[in-house]
């Protein structure tokens, strides 16, 4: 059996992460609990680590993201020269929560709001996380609204901001819808893809 770990900057790319490896390789297991490395500073040093682990003994899936940057650069400044196309660096353009807001059916249902407050292109949204911190202050569903975002200040992201949509795409985001909206998505499940195809996956 072919097993690949997954990790994520945050709980969000975790999960995306794992969802990515049950639609795009479904006969594969995770190599054990995906890995949580509570920021980027943290998962950019790491990369060398998982580089190794990826040559030596199974691939490594690491979901982050862009943070408006251009994800070309940032693959080049952060891999390794050395690292095999067994470790898969995928960055979401620009944040997670673009790849999330691409199911658009499934995420106006999660957040409670209508779907045309979902955005058509969500690659292209300045800043996803502000938007999903919109959409659920104007939720119908209390829970979404009342632990989503924070009751201290509507601008900041509430305790259950990254449980809510972790939950979300565990159990209902469609990532065939969602690569329909999303290029960068589009791009990361092709490269996953590749790796039960038998072709070589690349870094890029």
């Amino acid at each position: 059996m072919n097993r690949i770990l997954v990790v994520g900057e945050d709980e969000l790319c975790r999960a995306l992460g794992e969802r990515l490896v049950d639609a795009c390789l479904p006969d594969w297991q995770l190599a054990g609990p995906s890995i949580d490395t509570r920021g980027v500073t943290r998962l950019v040093p790491a990369l060398a680590r998982y580089a190794r682990l990826a040559k030596d003994r199974h691939p490594v899936l690491c979901i982050a993201d862009t943070d408006r940057q251009c994800a070309v650069t940032l693959r080049d400044r952060w891999l390794p020269e050395w690292a095999e196309p067994r470790l898969l660096l995928r960055l979401a353009v620009s944040e997670a929560e673009s790849w999330v807001l691409a199911d658009r059916e499934g995420a106006a249902e999660a957040l409670g709001v209508p779907l045309v407050r979902l955005p058509q292109k969500p690659d292209d949204e300045p800043d996803p996380k502000r938007l999903v911190l919109t959409l659920a202050a104007r939720s119908k569903k209390t829970p979404i609204k009342a632990e989503v975002v924070s009751a201290f200040d509507r601008s900041k992201r509430g305790t259950g901001y990254n449980l809510h949509l972790a939950a979300f795409v565990r159990s209902g985001w469609d990532v065939r819808r969602a690569e329909a909206a999303s290029p960068s998505l589009a791009r990361a499940v092709k490269r996953v893809s590749a790796l039960g195809s038998g072709v070589g996956a690349g870094v890029g």
